[in-house]
C-alpha cells in the first residue's frame, strides 16, 4: 500500500542532493529506517519487550534491528522466555 506524504523541505537542506524523486525517495526510506531503529533501540533500553517482539511492532527485520542493537554495545537478553517467545512464534507462523 502507497501513500503519498507532502513534505516542505527547506532548499538548504537539499544543496549538493541531485533533485530526482528516486533520491528523496532513498534518503526518506533512510531516515525512516533510522528513525524505526532509534525508537526501537530506546524501546528495548525501557523494557517494552523482546527485540524481536518490538521488531515486529515496528516493520523491522529482526535480524536487522540484533545488527543494529549490537552495533550500539546493546547485546540481546537471551532468556528462557525469550526463547520460548521466539518458538511459539515460529511455530505459529509455520501453520
Amino acid at each position: 500500500m502507497k501513500r503519498a506524504v507532502a513534505v516542505q523541505i527547506p532548499l538548504d537542506w537539499l544543496e549538493g542532493i541531485p533533485p530526482e524523486s528516486t533520491t528523496l525517495q532513498h534518503i526518506f526510506r533512510m531516515g525512516l529506517y533510522h528513525y524505526k531503529v532509534e525508537r526501537a533501540i530506546a524501546m528495548y533500553r525501557d523494557g517494552v519487550g523482546s527485540l524481536g517482539y518490538i521488531a515486529e511492532q515496528l516493520g523491522l527485520s529482526k535480524r536487522d534491528l540484533i545488527r543494529e542493537a549490537r552495533l550500539r554495545g546493546i547485546v540481546p537478553d537471551v532468556s528462557e522466555e525469550t526463547i520460548r517467545e521466539e518458538i511459539g512464534n515460529n511455530a505459529s507462523h509455520s501453520q
